[in-house]
């Protein structure tokens, strides 16, 4: 134990009422400073937790006045938007929420450790909470010793001017966002909120940087292949990559113009980009293949849930007689960054200009040997969707091919700048 947390101890025995061990109280203080929380505030937690006399001083603020590294913030903000996820913390599956929470000043991204029950729509007074810095704005947590009680007070938020985004810059926790966008696909859907069922409206768009999931829960008028010019939206995240959310509170109009989303469809993006964005909807990159990973190659499926199965056991169905299938599990960096890369079997043969058949004519090792001759530190294009989770971002590839450099028109270009010279 440090110098300098023993005095912490210390400070914390004369504050707590009772007949505390110094072992639990260290315990308690660690456990909360191993999840990050700061010294001072792991402190007064723990003086709460055992009913200690020193009360934590608040500091009441508007969330527009609210900066990085504040601590024991107090406020009253409505919630504009809550998303439930899963992260690893020391090795622990832990429930977190994310959203935004707003008033007449500020709308600001929060981060609740515990569920605190919080719904969208209402609003809500907040104690002890403190703030980090995001994307170059104060981010909210809320933690285990933080205070939310909903009230019946009424918050307007804050009328400011949208932001603009083209769509491949855009990434989960982002709000006040104007686009302008061609909705690709539509579907109607119906959803119970809260006993009431609700109409949203689901699908995906495309500017001529990229394409983004979105869902709409105001039925504005639009239909599949408007171009649409949408102000006052956010997003969220879905599976890791973001999607864009437009309600009541957002104002969206029809414009007569049109977007040829089939120019950008193999345009490719970089990596970067891709893995700053957590995923996206129908990407290309291009990138070397630096890695062939383990379960590449001949691997056997469940008849019934079409999952991997090893030695003739599937995870949920037991055992089963495996049908065989081909595929290929890589990593593909462009100097930018790296992404998994999943080819299912159309695509391993496209590339390999080999069939299933023809690879199950080989062993294990020849297959392995087979797949990094043709693909290791070879340039490659490949399309398809890009899911993110705690290993990262991966591509599911839905289409691929070599890129051969183009060595003539480099030796044309190279002539040509010599008879320049000359």
């Amino acid at each position: 134990m440090s110098e300098d947390l023993g005095a912490v101890i210390d400070e914390i025995m004369k504050s707590v009422e009772g007949d505390v061990s110094r072992e639990d109280v260290e315990s308690n203080l660690r456990k909360f400073i191993d999840y990050g929380v700061p010294v001072e505030q792991a402190k007064q937690a723990v003086i709460k937790k055992y009913g200690g006399k020193q009360a934590v001083q608040v500091v009441q603020k508007k969330l527009g006045e609210v900066e990085p590294d504040d601590r024991r913030l107090s406020f009253i903000g409505k919630i504009v938007a809550i998303d439930e996820r899963e992260v690893e913390v020391r090795g622990e599956k832990k429930k977190i929420f994310r959203g935004l929470i707003g008033d007449e000043t500020a709308v600001l991204p929060f981060t609740a450790w515990k569920d605190f029950g919080l719904e969208q729509g209402e609003v809500v007074r907040v104690k002890n909470a403190s703030a980090g810095e995001w994307g170059g704005q104060p981010r909210l947590n809320f933690s285990e010793w933080t205070e939310v009680e909903k009230t019946d007070e009424q918050v307007d938020l804050i009328k400011r001017k949208p932001q603009h985004y083209d769509i491949i810059d855009l990434k989960p926790g982002l709000s006040n966002i104007e686009v302008k966008a061609k909705l690709l696909t539509m579907e109607e859907r119906e959803v119970s909120v809260e006993g009431t069922i609700k109409k949203v409206y689901t699908g995906i768009m495309g500017d001529m940087t990229g394409k983004i999931r979105y869902t709409s829960w105001t039925d504005f008028g639009i239909r599949e292949g408007d171009v649409v010019e949408i102000k006052g939206a956010y997003t969220k995240s879905w599976r890791g990559a973001p999607q864009l959310i437009f309600d009541e509170n957002a104002t969206v109009e029809k414009i007569d113009e049109d977007i040829a989303i089939s120019e950008m469809s193999k345009k490719s993006i970089p990596i970067y980009k891709l893995v700053e964005a957590g995923g996206g909807v129908d990407v290309a990159v291009e990138g070397v293949v630096i890695e062939i990973q383990s379960g590449s190659g001949i691997i056997y499926r469940c008849p019934k849930c079409n999952r991997a199965i090893s030695e003739g056991v599937c995870p949920v169905d037991g055992e089963v007689e495996g049908i065989p299938d081909l595929r290929i599990k890589a990593v593909v960096d462009d100097g930018t960054g790296a992404v998994n890369a999943v080819f299912n079997r159309e695509t391993t043969e496209k590339l390999t200009e080999k069939t299933l058949e023809e690879f199950r004519g080989m062993n294990d090792g020849e297959v392995e040997e087979e797949l990094k001759n043709l693909l290791i530190a070879h340039p490659i294009h490949v399309e398809g969707n890009a899911l993110s989770d705690e290993y990262g971002v991966t591509l599911i590839v839905q289409d691929a091919e070599m890129v051969t450099p183009a060595v003539e028109q480099e030796r044309e270009e190279l002539l040509s700048k010599m008879e320049v010279m000359e």
